[in-house]
């Protein structure tokens, strides 16, 4: 009941403002070439008499309603500076007030915007230099219009020569008024929100410290192989454009629906804020252009991308796989597509600027996008069901960790960034192991990085004493360890040229194709059916049209797809030396049989020869 007075007072102070800007508006009327008269918004026209005559006035109708500017709002994002109106109006003849509008700078000229905010109810007459002169008249009678700045992103940003940490609510830092405003379709971002600074020390706020312990209770939410990368990934996250190389993988937490992959994801994720759902992450419906501009605007923050999924038909499937890829190589190499103006002048780039973790049911196929991802598995009962609820319960607090965490990262800025490059070498060189991919020693130093500074703080406030962060640190350096030798395998198992070969020498055994020895071989064919090819004692030589279309049609046969196109196929075999080129460069060569040449892929590989001819 208390807060329904509230409100309706509100709505009637708000309502008293609006009249009291109206009839503003309506006086500064009177200073201009504009008037109203009976229920139009008019202009008065001077025309010159002929011939000695007087000069007349007449009375050139506008429109039926007026509206003006209340303020005007500047959004940097750190690529672009865009401006917006903020516009009220009114019916003229009924002096009914329209609601408040927010028009882009670049739309307001030409009046659309009334159209489509309040619809039939505003009208406009006819002529074609009606809708100028309306927006003339509502500029002149706005007065001086209040501007605010905002900005639009999070992360660290100089202002005023000072380092400050932007969030949906405002700033960690800096003097005055800072604020942050997303655009149009980005309001579930708001949930980015961190609480301010406490005037104490970290430790001597009870709601920092509640949220410190909560913070920590993370780690033994389960398996350490899913707590510990998570938690690394939280902290790392702050540093993501502070330090050089900025980090270069994606979080893939992978697990079978009920395994709480979500779950555990949207948790960490409230040390950002308040994140109670899935509802309003990024998810794999929205599209590229999406997710590219969320991942720009989300600086030195993580962006959780949920639910990648087995579709229930191909196109669906390919759709999600390729958007996928997309993020996780912009995220990899720190790159977005270009964009042109309509000048054609370049409108820049929207590089990622802070991390991503993905959730899904399935791994990707192509092994190096594998190589660029941290892939944390969950397993049915990886993760404590009582343990989960409890920090649920307590996720409120999380933010809270999180802000003094930034705080001290302000106030450590310069030892940290000066003690980072030789550190990630160490960490790097400490990780490194033959055969390993080499972006997989980096995957671990990155986490290893975040979770020295994690245990640094936490010691710094007194929540744990040197002794446990060195437990927590040897304890995740052993579980990150094991993510990169168990993702190495993975790489080494999804090879796509050891998928083709496999597919190939299946469809022999089965005999659903053949191979046929040269002429100058004395040798059986191998396998029955459609040929796709020949072979002669040392290589072997593959019709390219032909067995690439049998390697597709028994892979859809499987319910999967092949992950590469054909020429991207053929160049990696090119590029490893399993096929030989011909003098110009291209994968093809020709080989003549009986009297004719004929192109094929010849594989020099002896691995290959031996397991698709010899076996």
């Amino acid at each position: 009941m208390e807060n329904d007075i509230k409100q309706e007072v509100l709505n009637r102070v708000k309502e008293e403002n609006d009249l009291h800007a109206s009839e503003k508006a309506i006086r500064n009327l009177e200073k201009t070439q504009y008037s109203i008269e009976g229920g139009f918004l008019c202009r008065k026209k001077q025309t010159r008499g002929k011939h000695g005559t007087e000069d007349t006035q007449t009375t050139v109708f506008l429109s039926e309603f007026l509206a003006w500017i209340t303020s005007e709002t500047i959004t940097d994002n750190g690529k672009e500076i865009t401006r917006d109106f903020q516009i009220k109006g009114m019916t003229i003849k009924d002096n009914r007030l329209l609601p408040a509008l927010e028009v882009q700078a670049g739309k307001f000229a030409g009046l659309s915007w009334a159209q489509e905010g309040w619809g039939a109810k505003v009208v406009l007459f006819p002529g074609t230099t009606v809708k100028d002169q309306v927006r003339h008249c509502i500029q002149i009678i706005s007065g001086d219009v209040k501007t605010d700045i905002f900005y639009g992103h999070t992360g660290w940003r100089k202002i005023n020569g000072e380092q400050v940490f932007l969030h949906a609510g405002g700033a960690i830092g800096g003097t005055g008024s800072i604020a942050v405003k997303f655009e149009k379709g980005q309001e579930d971002l708001y949930r980015y929100t961190l609480p301010p600074a406490p005037p104490c020390k970290p430790e001597e706020d009870a709601a920092t410290r509640q949220g410190l312990k909560a913070s920590l209770d993370f780690l033994t939410l389960g398996s350490a192989a899913v707590t510990f990368p998570l938690w690394a990934f939280v902290y790392l996250a702050p540093l993501t454009t502070l330090i050089r190389p900025q980090p270069n993988f994606v979080l893939y937490i992978q697990g079978i629906t009920g395994t709480f992959k979500s779950t555990i994801a949207v948790l960490a994720n409230s040390h950002f804020g308040q994140f109670e759902g899935v509802e309003g992450l990024s998810n794999f419906n929205d599209t590229h252009g999406t997710l590219e501009k969320r991942a720009f605007i989300l600086k030195d923050m993580p962006m959780i991308c949920d639910d990648l999924h087995p579709a229930s038909n191909r196109r669906n499937a390919e759709s999600m796989e390729q958007t996928a890829q997309k993020l996780i190589r912009s995220y990899s190499n720190r790159t977005a597509r270009g964009r042109l103006q309509s000048d054609l002048k370049e409108k820049g780039h929207f590089q990622p600027r802070g991390l991503c973790a993905i959730t899904a049911e399935e791994l990707l196929t192509v092994d190096s996008t594998l190589a660029r991802l941290c892939v944390v598995s969950i397993e049915e009962g990886d993760i404590d069901r009582a343990k989960l609820t409890k920090l649920q319960s307590e996720a409120g607090f999380l933010p809270y960790a999180m802000t003094a965490y930034i705080g001290w990262i302000k106030k450590n800025m310069k030892e940290i960034l000066s003690d980072f490059p030789a550190r990630f070498r160490e960490l790097r060189q400490a990780a490194e192991a033959e055969g390993k991919h080499r972006k997989l020693p980096e995957q671990v130093a990155f986490l290893a990085f975040g979770l020295h500074l994690a245990t640094s703080f936490f010691r710094d406030c007194g929540i744990i004493d040197i002794e446990e962060a060195g437990r927590i640190t040897a304890l995740g350096w052993i579980n990150f360890q094991k993510l990169s030798e168990r993702q190495q395998q993975r790489i080494t198992a999804d090879n796509p040229i050891d998928r083709f070969f496999d597919i190939l020498q299946i469809l022999l055994i089965q005999h659903a194709t053949r191979l046929e020895p040269l002429p100058t071989c004395d040798a059986a064919p191998i396998g029955a059916g459609d040929r796709l090819g020949y072979f002669d004692e040392e290589h072997l030589f593959l019709l390219p049209v032909a067995v690439w279309h049998s390697v597709q049609q028994f892979s859809q046969k499987e319910g999967s797809y092949f992950p590469l196109g054909k020429h991207a196929f053929f160049e990696m075999l090119r590029s490893k030396n399993i096929i030989e080129p011909s003098p110009k460069g291209e994968s093809t060569v020709f080989l003549k049989i009986g009297g004719k040449s004929v192109r094929v892929l010849k594989i020099i590989n002896e691995d290959i020869y031996r397991k698709t001819v010899t076996s």
